[in-house]
């Protein structure tokens, strides 16, 4: 609690009045008043080399100059050169014991170097001397104090109370006197007596609540810390112990709530905000259980500090971690624009617009990428994605046209490349060429179902290699089962080969395995039920197509004919 200061305030803006009183007298030397007077008008001035040089020549030509004394004391005082203070404001105080201000200079220098017989001393006269003020009674108080006398301490101060009332400097000594005892009760009961008097005081409440934590009564504190937040809503004293005060209770959310508010609060620097909610990234079982917190601490440190570049980093990592790809993906795009980045950083802002969809921004941020990296394999895998995603087919295949394969960080990367490149050459209508690409990946990994699947179906389409095309998909459909696009390339490879009742078994399957939800697995089932001439049935599941958005032109035709020409 740090409201008492025990050190005895140095009135030093009365050197004027002391060095009018004691300094000018009739008839002396004019040279040495001068000096004395630019002395003063130096040491204001802030130019204390040459306050001081002036002050010893006015000792020098006068030495009984008491304010010369007692000014040059001062100046140690406040700089720190104790021996050389107490020195001079002794001197001053043994030439005129009754002054006051000299008085409490000297007791200034006493009490800062523990000195405090001597200061008692002093004070012991002054009140036998001066009963009429109350002040030196509070004083001596304070050397009791220290001189961990607190008892008479106390007494002295209750004296104090009783002869004339109340006083908030004395009962604040009170507290701090029972604090130091760690009566944090006693200490309490004197601030509240405060606080009641001035209820609009907040910095009391906040007194009175450090000590209702110093004493274990954490209820009390927090109770205090919301009656600040009502009078004072960004006070941060109580925003960040009302932070402590639910974390060790366990209720996070509401201390996040208060840290949040505490960080738009000047008070604590970044640096320290930064620290503090690392800590909390750093820990999954915080990321995983207060998602939105986390997020609402992030959002206030990029709003308040948008040039903080880590903030941008910390940003990109936590929603990677929470799986908003697409945020972490702008939030590193920032970064990049402004403060530009290395390999891995731009590799990772691709990945994340990847990870999101967003194929524009992975086109973008490639095109960026391959200006600094051109020979970059990764970066060229990850544009060809986005191209294909934006039937930009043309512009696939020449981004790959010199990337080799062994240039890919991951094999899995290589076998991608080539299937982008058989998919683009295949909607390109170069069939030879996207045919002879699917092959050799077949011969090379007669494993890799997805791309078995994918030229299967593509035979399919075109009613090419059917043979071939049925082999491949058994392989497929037989190592997963319950894949119901495996399950549709199947049954409409049998629909091309005419064989309408098998193809209707495994269409079925892939519509009891998820493909209900499908457009295209709900057409092929009604292209299916149309060859068995089952014509409402294939109504239902072109309309169901159409509602899950189907290609509604030429489904609707498909309607029409069976509408209008039934079987024909």
């Amino acid at each position: 609690m740090k409201y008492v200061q025990r050190a005895i305030i140095l009135l030093c803006w009365l050197a004027g009045w002391i060095i009018t009183s004691h300094g000018q007298e009739p008839g002396e030397n004019n040279d040495y008043q001068y000096a004395l007077i630019e002395a003063v008008k130096q040491k204001n001035l802030g130019n204390i080399p040459e306050a001081v040089k002036l002050y010893r020549l006015v000792i020098q030509a006068k030495p009984d100059c008491d304010a010369a004394y007692y000014e040059l004391g001062t100046i140690y005082f406040i700089t720190g050169q104790m021996d050389l203070a107490e020195e001079y404001l002794a001197r001053a105080y043994e030439m005129i014991p009754d002054n006051q201000w000299y008085t409490l200079g000297y007791l200034n220098v006493l009490v800062a170097r523990e000195d405090y017989r001597a200061a008692a001393k002093i004070l012991k006269r002054r009140t036998r001397t001066d009963p009429g003020e109350a002040e030196w009674e509070y004083q001596l108080a304070s050397v009791r104090h220290g001189q961990g006398k607190n008892k008479k301490a106390i007494n002295i101060l209750e004296k104090i109370e009783k002869e004339r009332g109340f006083s908030e400097k004395v009962t604040l000594l009170k507290a701090s006197i029972y604090e130091s005892q760690e009566d944090y009760g006693l200490a309490r009961v004197e601030v509240e007596k405060v606080m009641n008097l001035f209820p609009e005081a907040v910095q009391f409440r906040v007194l009175a609540a450090e000590l209702s934590m110093k004493g274990g009564d954490e209820k009390s504190a927090a109770q205090y810390y919301h009656e600040i937040l009502e009078m004072d809503s960004t006070n941060i004293f109580a925003l960040t112990n009302l932070t402590d005060y639910y974390r060790k209770k366990g209720d996070y959310k509401s201390s996040f709530s208060y840290l949040a508010r505490s960080f738009r609060n000047d008070l604590i620097d970044v640096k320290r905000k930064m620290a503090i909610l690392s800590y909390y990234l750093s820990e999954d079982a915080f990321v995983t259980g207060y998602p939105e917190e986390l997020a609402s601490l992030l959002k206030v440190l990029l709003e308040i500090y948008p040039d903080e570049p880590d903030i941008k980093l910390m940003a990109a990592e936590f929603f990677m971690k929470t799986t908003a790809y697409e945020e972490a993906y702008f939030q590193l795009k920032n970064y990049l624009e402004k403060e530009g980045g290395s390999y891995p950083i731009y590799l990772q802002a691709i990945i994340l617009a990847n990870a999101a969809a967003l194929n524009e921004e992975i086109i973008e941020m490639t095109g960026k990428a391959l200006k600094m990296y051109p020979d970059s394999a990764d970066i060229r895998f990850f544009r060809g994605i986005g191209m294909y995603e934006e039937k930009q087919y043309e512009q696939l295949v020449e981004n790959f046209a010199q990337v080799s394969k062994e240039n890919y960080s991951q094999r899995d990367y290589s076998i991608q490349a080539n299937m982008l490149i058989a998919e683009a050459l295949y909607r390109l209508g170069e069939y030879n060429s996207s045919d002879s690409i699917f092959e050799q990946m077949i011969a090379e990994d007669p494993e890799n179902y997805m791309i078995l699947n994918n030229y299967s179906y593509y035979l399919a389409e075109r009613g090419e290699k059917l043979g071939n095309a049925r082999l491949w998909s058994e392989k497929v459909i037989r190592n997963h089962p319950d894949n119901f696009t495996y399950l549709d390339t199947y049954a409409w490879i049998l629909y091309k080969m005419e064989q309408y009742e098998d193809a209707e078994t495994y269409i079925m399957e892939a519509l009891r395995k998820g493909g209900s939800n499908d457009p295209e697995v709900n057409e092929h089932a009604g292209d299916i039920q149309y060859a068995l001439k089952s014509y409402e049935m294939a109504v239902s599941y072109y309309r169901k197509a159409i509602i899950l958005g189907g290609e509604k032109s030429k489904l609707e035709e498909k309607i029409y004919r069976i509408r209008n020409h039934g079987a024909e």
